[in-house]
């Protein structure tokens, strides 16, 4: 039952509801614009990793955002991804079973087979959204770098994007080979002051480890935890200097829906969460298709 509240108030829908009809131009535009990059034509699939320092930030419940988004707009074939270590929950937010898909993977070559005898080995959540849910702690301990390149690279060649969820930090092996064949990397923080300071550490860590040309195709979600938080002259002070350095950021306001834990049901998100989510997915894309 807690997965159906939903994202907004009944009387902020109600107002919504009421000035939809003088909706400003420009909110219609930048919409128009936003959905005009989500269906950019790919020349080859474009993997879009999703990175958190810590659990809880948001990581899996924007890499479901986006792969949804992803997955309504586009033509082609859209990938989730869960290579979480932990038994993420990207399976339980997309609706898709958690099972060891990765085991039966690992036999097939995935550079020359077509995608015929993979996709029974994957779990289909809808005409383009295709997902692989976790490992659940096999594969001799675990997903490692060594089988994300084995399995995760040559997998993506079958999609036009593949959205990536990885486990939490980024200095672990299997992160590094996760940045290192990413075309974007969309960092999620808790929209804090430590959040900020968080995001600011990883990207100077990623600077120092090689990873210099993936700060530029950052964009960083600052998501709130609750209705109080999100909204700081800190986190727009933030997004300012990151923005000096490139890199892009976008605040994911406080969402019953998504709180709630569950499976994401997007008819019960609140508007800004719809709107936010479409913007996060435009702009990962866009800064993908700059590799």
């Amino acid at each position: 039952m807690r997965g159906r509240v939903h994202g907004d108030s009944l009387l902020r829908r109600m107002g919504r509801g009421a000035v939809r009809p003088f909706r400003p131009a420009d909110d219609v535009q930048a919409l128009a614009e936003h959905g005009a990059w989500i269906q950019h034509p790919v020349t080859t699939g474009r993997r879009i990793a999703v990175t958190g320092l810590r659990g809880g930030a948001g990581k899996s419940t924007v890499a479901a955002l986006i792969a949804s988004v992803f997955a309504r707009y586009r033509r082609d074939r859209v990938l989730a991804l869960d290579v979480d270590p932990e038994l993420g929950s990207l399976p339980l937010r997309l609706g898709a079973p958690s099972r060891d898909t990765q085991t039966d993977l690992t036999g097939l070559d995935l550079r020359a087979v077509p995608f015929e005898e993979v996709e029974p080995r994957l779990a289909r959540l809808g005409e383009s959204l295709w997902a692989l849910p976790g490992h659940q702690g096999t594969l001799g301990g675990g997903m490692t770098g060594d089988v994300y390149r084995a399995v995760g690279v040559p997998l993506s060649r079958f999609f036009g994007i593949a959205v990536t969820d990885c486990g939490a930090g980024i200095t672990t092996d299997l992160h590094r080979a996760v940045l290192s064949t990413a075309h974007a990397q969309v960092l999620v923080t808790p929209a804090t002051v430590e959040g900020a300071a968080n995001a600011g550490r990883a990207l100077d860590w990623m600077i120092a480890s090689g990873f210099q040309g993936l700060v530029s195709r950052t964009l960083v979600v600052f998501a709130a935890q609750s209705p109080h938080l999100g909204r700081s002259a800190t986190i727009r002070k933030a997004g300012e200097i990151l923005a000096d350095a490139g890199v892009g950021s976008v605040g994911l306001r406080f969402d019953r829906q998504l709180a709630a834990g569950s499976v994401l049901d997007p008819a019960l998100l609140a508007y800004a969460t719809r709107v936010t989510a479409v913007a996060i997915a435009a702009e990962a894309l866009r800064r993908a298709l700059e590799a």
